[in-house]
């Protein structure tokens, strides 16, 4: 690399393959009657959300309401997601460790599944930002409200704090609105998992997967 550069990843469908309140829906809505009926709407409210058609405090206070989750289901859901890391990522796990002081994760997911479901990249626990959920009775009833990544913009809040030359990469409006308010140098569409088409014109880059992310970095 000619410069130090921070990496700042997103989690759900860049690192792992898919979206982590969805796999939590469906543990905690096996036994639903209407189960389909209400994954079908959590899926919804995640993807106006990561096209930007919806605020990212709304959709999460509705997916979290809608998901009736019980502590059980979440450690169902990080032992499902350990076998679904993208596989570029798991291919290139060596360039984490390389740039591990640079590499920080940002998501709007949740940092209780996160940690345990990446450990064998190991990332420093202090560059892992997240939303926590708020039990009560093992029952999953909110997420922690003071978190930044439960607001609007909230990526951009973290973001602004991590000095350097930053480039953010992940699938989703929130990824681009960190480049968008200048608290990134670049912003990387990655797509190994989905391609949010209306994305597309708003990347520096789209990446398919993370070995193209590294031949980029390499030439910044």
């Amino acid at each position: 690399m000619k410069k130090e550069i921070n990496i700042i990843l997103d989690f759900d469908s860049t690192i792992i393959e898919l979206e982590t309140i969805e796999v939590l829906a469906e543990f905690s809505l096996e036994k639903k009657i209407n189960r389909k009926n209400i994954y079908k709407e959590i899926k919804d409210i995640t993807n106006l959300a990561m096209s930007g058609k919806l605020s990212f405090s709304n959709a999460l206070e509705k997916r979290v309401s809608l998901l009736n989750a019980h502590k059980s289901d979440v450690n169902k859901t990080i032992e499902f997601l350990k076998n679904k890391v993208s596989f570029s990522f798991k291919k290139n796990k060596s360039f984490f460790n390389e740039i591990k002081n640079n590499c920080y994760i940002v998501s709007g997911g949740f940092k209780e599944i996160i940690i345990p479901t990446i450990k064998e990249f190991n990332f420093f626990e202090k560059n892992i930002f997240a939303n926590s959920f708020i039990y009560e009775n093992e029952k999953i009833i909110s997420v922690n409200k003071d978190n930044p990544l439960a607001k609007d913009n909230g990526k951009n809040i973290i973001a602004s704090k991590i000095n350097g030359y930053n480039i953010i990469i992940g699938d989703g409006y929130t990824d681009y609105e960190v480049k968008k308010y200048n608290n990134a140098n670049l912003f990387i569409q990655y797509i190994e998992n989905v391609n949010r088409c209306e994305l597309n014109k708003k990347a520096d880059f789209i990446c398919s997967n993370f070995s193209e992310v590294i031949k980029f970095i390499k030439n910044v």
